[in-house]
């Protein structure tokens, strides 16, 4: 999936934004719902994971995460948020 962002759109905005749309990449792909199903998404944004967990945070872009973690559970996936560090030479990270 690619995204063309405003000028203006900070470096936050757009971890967030492919935090947001992972799950519904995912979601397009055909698995048995009667299973339970787990996501990992790895980010090296230590503020997006510390705002989603910070409740006070009521941000648009975090409050679409925390929704999507929501609908996603309700639908059997369990979805896990792991801090990676960056610039190591992980070849996703990198290419992202």
């Amino acid at each position: 999936m690619k995204h063309k962002f405003h000028d203006r759109c900070s470096n936050n905005q757009a971890e967030q934004m492919a935090i947001v749309t992972a799950p519904q990449a995912i979601e397009t792909i055909k698995i048995n719902n009667n299973i339970p199903r787990t996501i990992i998404i790895h980010t090296d944004s230590e503020i997006t994971l510390k705002s989603v967990k910070n409740t006070k945070n009521r941000k648009h872009l975090i409050e679409e995460i925390r929704k999507k973690t929501i609908a996603m559970e309700k639908e059997n996936w369990n979805i896990e948020y792991t801090w990676i560090n960056a610039l190591v030479g992980r070849y996703g990270n990198e290419l992202a």
